[in-house]
């Protein structure tokens, strides 16, 4: 009778063993498949903001790039006034900044420290901000060089030389916030550091 007993026992063991596998194999099965539906939410996530990137950078490159061909002298600095340039600055201020919770600090950053080297703002209460860049360089005159008209007025949107910015330092901030942009959208891998 007692080895009856222990044969029933090892039966038991052997039954509840066994419905034991299939349970923790759904169980397995069950986590193994949440986590994949988790890590195909943050693929589909991460490629959504990085369309939205792609569609907010669209926009602001040819506004960047005319900044830069203004403050540094070259391309069509000619073709652009003082208001036009000032309009570009609104509108890539509204771009990056209600645009904000799309980009990384780094590239709000490096886009303020940017804008900062071309712009003296705050100058007095509702004035425009003014550029900090001459009339005149090495490279030209912008009142000559204009291809329009010039209005007498605009002298006054230009700071004075003590708030000007040299083309190198507008160059590097230029780099500086271009790689990081690239690497928001995945062609460029993230800068070690932004430049000063």
């Amino acid at each position: 009778m007692h080895a009856a007993s222990v044969w029933n026992s090892l039966e038991v063991v052997k039954l509840v063993i066994g419905g034991m596998v299939p349970v923790a194999v759904a169980v397995l099965a069950a986590v193994f498949s949440r986590a994949l539906k988790r890590a195909e939410n943050r693929q589909w996530f991460s490629q959504k903001l990085v369309e939205k990137r792609i569609e907010l950078l669209t926009a602001a490159l040819p506004d960047l790039n005319d900044l830069f061909c203004y403050f540094t002298w070259v391309g069509n600095w000619k073709e652009l006034s003082p208001p036009e340039v000032l309009l570009r600055k609104r509108r890539l201020d509204r771009l990056f900044h209600a645009n904000s919770p799309f980009f990384s600090t780094s590239a709000v950053v490096a886009y303020d420290a940017f804008i900062s080297v071309l712009f003296k703002t705050f100058v007095a209460p509702g004035s425009s901000a003014q550029l900090r860049t001459g009339l005149t360089s090495q490279h030209g005159n912008r009142v000559k060089a204009f291809t329009e008209y010039w209005e007498a007025t605009w002298d006054a949107m230009f700071t004075h030389e003590a708030d000007r910015t040299p083309p190198d330092v507008i160059k590097r901030r230029y780099q500086s916030l271009t790689a990081v942009l690239g690497s928001e959208i995945g062609t460029q891998p993230a800068p070690k550091a932004a430049s000063r």
